[in-house]
């Protein structure tokens, strides 16, 4: 019971430690979606235009499901219990950056616009508060909700 309660909490999958109501969390929300419209406006609207609704209902819940899942559940969940995973810099887990540049690399097998680059930096967001939090639930809402705001680009500015 003690070792499944424990891979739970390694792959983040637990309730969050602290209160979701964290200013530095309601700020990372606000400022990530925001910029993702902006960029979205700057490119010109290139995107999903034309996807259908399986498509985008995958890029606002399946991809932040099981993208957290992965990334910062299995790869900054186990790296985090390295000694490796546990040194930081600039106030972010190496474990936090292994599992960023990974994420950035998966979006470069798909995708080789400046789009597919300029994830790293929401992917060290997630990262991060998986680390403040101790769990997924603010990564999958960040992911969700940046994904989200790419939409709004994408089809006015197209």
């Amino acid at each position: 019971m003690h070792q499944s309660s424990s891979l739970r909490a390694q792959l983040g999958l637990s309730r969050p430690t602290r209160s979701m109501a964290d200013g530095q969390f309601m700020l990372a929300l606000v400022i990530g979606c925001l910029i993702g419209i902006l960029l979205t406006v700057l490119a010109g609207g290139s995107g999903w235009q034309d996807a259908d609704l399986l498509s985008i209902l995958s890029l606002l819940l399946w991809a932040p499901i099981i993208e957290e899942l992965a990334f910062r559940g299995v790869v900054q969940g186990w790296l985090a219990n390295t000694l490796v995973g546990q040194r930081g810099f600039a106030g972010l887990s190496f474990a936090n950056l292994i599992a960023a540049l990974l994420f950035t690399a998966w979006h470069l097998v798909y995708r080789t616009d400046l789009m597919a680059w300029l994830v790293f930096l929401p992917a060290l967001v997630f990262g991060y508060f998986r680390d403040r939090h101790d769990s997924l639930l603010p990564c999958v809402i960040l992911h969700a909700a940046y994904n989200a705001a790419l939409l709004p680009g994408w089809y006015l500015f197209s």
